[in-house]
């Protein structure tokens, strides 16, 4: 068993005596060791040092990464590598290990939630072992939509376009899962740029979320939207100072309203799931309507010229008039 303490104090006194040659081949064979043991930042660590004390050892430098990359691919768990044998086979070796070591992992017990219609949810989940039910809530129904299981994933309506769930997601047994988080899309810009969206493509490829709706005869929106045009006054309620901002108008229902939003305005994706009021005047109506409302943000999209289009769920209900107004203009 090789004796890792020694090995680092050797390569602490080879440092001090800038014996430069012995270091290096020091710090190589305590990159494989760590490597072999699975223990990758750790080596990864070691190998930046290496990088360090001589950026002309390219040989070393090169071999040390293969050895990483080797380890790193030979670690990935069987069973998940088998689920998922049909996504990483669309995927380059470095593109597959930063899938795998951007995942976390979680367990679930019979009946327990993942995630809920209405709510945020910023996961996008790979199921490895057991049984799942997906359903939506319509007028206090509880309506079953698919069964999923190993190889299926669940999230992706949210994970990569910024709203909260159109649908709730429940374990109908034990389940085994990872779980990618958002953020891991702002690393693999860097890491691996082509890997988001190879990702996206493999998810758009099974049945989404409003196609399965349409199949069940269930309407999303359940009331009609109306234009508008012109810009409203909104206020962050969630925030400290509560400013106010300025953004277009884009349509209205009776349960909510989208808006566009300008990048100068507070960074988009924070606001998901804020309260807010808006204040605008709609002069098409007669007499002139006047709204001051208050409502939670549901999603978030990005649009072209560096525009969001914001959808606001209204949290109390419209004046009877003011429906009524809408449609009459109908």
């Amino acid at each position: 068993m090789v004796d890792v303490v020694s090995q680092e104090n050797r390569l602490e006194k080879y440092l001090k005596e800038n014996k430069k040659a012995l270091a290096v081949k020091l710090l190589f064979d305590l990159i494989a060791t760590h490597a072999r043991e699975n223990q990758f930042k750790k080596a990864e660590t070691l190998r930046e040092k290496l990088f360090e004390v001589d950026p002309l050892a390219l040989d070393e430098i090169v071999k040390s990464a293969e050895i990483i990359e080797d380890a790193k691919i030979a670690a990935i768990d069987r069973v998940h590598r088998h689920v998922w044998s049909n996504l990483y086979d669309q995927l380059t070796r470095e593109e597959r290990i930063a899938l795998y070591y951007s995942m976390k992992s979680a367990c679930y017990e019979t009946d327990q939630i993942i995630f809920q219609q209405g709510e945020m949810n910023p996961k996008l989940y790979f199921i490895n072992e057991g049984q799942l039910r997906s359903f939506y809530h319509k007028d206090r129904h509880t309506i079953f939509l698919k069964a999923l299981g190993p190889g299926d994933v669940a999230g992706d309506d949210t994970f990569f376009t910024c709203s909260t769930c159109t649908t709730s997601l429940s374990a109908h047994s034990a389940v085994k899962l990872n779980f990618l988080e958002r953020a891991v899309l702002q690393n693999w810009r860097t890491e691996a740029p082509n890997l988001a969206h190879k990702l996206q493509d493999y998810c758009a490829q099974r049945e989404t979320i409003t196609a399965l709706l349409q199949k069940k005869e269930l309407e999303r929106r359940v009331h009609r939207r109306y234009p508008l045009s012109g810009s409203a006054i909104i206020r962050i309620m969630d925030s400290a100072g509560a400013n106010a901002f300025r953004v277009d108008l884009s349509d209205i229902s009776a349960s909510g309203i989208s808006l566009i939003m300008n990048t100068s305005a507070p960074s988009a994706e924070s606001l998901l799931g804020c309260r807010l009021n808006i204040k605008f005047a709609w002069p098409e109506a007669v007499p002139e309507l006047n709204i001051d409302q208050d409502g939670r943000i549901v999603g978030i999209h990005s649009q072209m010229f560096n525009e969001y289009l914001i959808n606001v769920t209204w949290e109390g209900p419209l004046e009877k008039d003011v429906v009524e107004r809408m449609k009459l203009r109908g």
